[in-house]
């Protein structure tokens, strides 16, 4: 099985896209080991599964530090023809992934798999993720990107890495953005997904 986000990024026309652009291939390169962008603005990714919930926070954060977001639906399930592009491949995989993503309506992360408990557990969660997400700053955004991509290291390496003056800064960033309540949705709902 392999997990497969389809999204586009919300107010792509309010900032140059020569600013958003590369940072959304860089975002998906983190994770992503194919992935396309196109119609300007949307995007396919196919990601391990036990990435599927870091990435997707992983592009919102990276997008929410130029005050841009992405709507993403993700599917989880199998990928039977295997084409060189996201977009031209086919599987139960892109179908959920697209499902998923037209169902979105004021949500801006929904998950879809063969397994509607799971789905319903875990959009619930990710609602109320996405929903803490929406209020962080520029600087939050920035601090919890680099969290999920080093998850391994500690406050005061992260500050290092963020080039902050202050450990205590970076805590302060962390606390405010509810990190641990999300990493803790991300983990859960990983977890859950590496047992379907």
């Amino acid at each position: 099985m392999i997990a497969i986000l389809t999204g586009d990024v919300i107010g792509s026309r309010t900032v140059d896209s020569k600013i958003w652009l590369s940072l959304l291939e860089e975002s998906l390169r983190v994770y992503s080991f194919k992935f396309d962008i196109f119609r300007g603005d949307s995007f396919q990714a196919e990601v391990s599964l036990k990435d599927t919930f870091v990435a997707a926070f992983y592009i919102k954060a990276a997008l929410m530090t130029v005050q841009l977001d992405a709507r993403i639906g993700i599917g989880i399930g199998n990928k039977d023809v295997n084409a060189s592009h996201v977009k031209h491949s086919f599987g139960s995989g892109l179908l959920f992934s697209g499902e998923a993503f037209d169902a979105l309506k004021k949500d801006t992360l929904r998950i879809k798999s063969s397994n509607p408990s799971y789905d319903d557990m875990c959009n619930v969660m990710m609602g109320l993720s996405t929903s803490l997400a929406s209020r962080w700053t520029i600087n939050m955004a920035e601090t919890v990107m680099v969290s999920l991509q080093y998850p391994e290291i500690n406050q005061q390496e992260l500050s290092k890495k963020l080039n902050r003056k202050y450990q205590s800064q970076v805590s302060a960033e962390l606390q405010r953005a509810a990190f641990h309540d999300v990493k803790k949705a991300i983990d859960y709902c990983t977890n859950e997904l590496l047992k379907i």
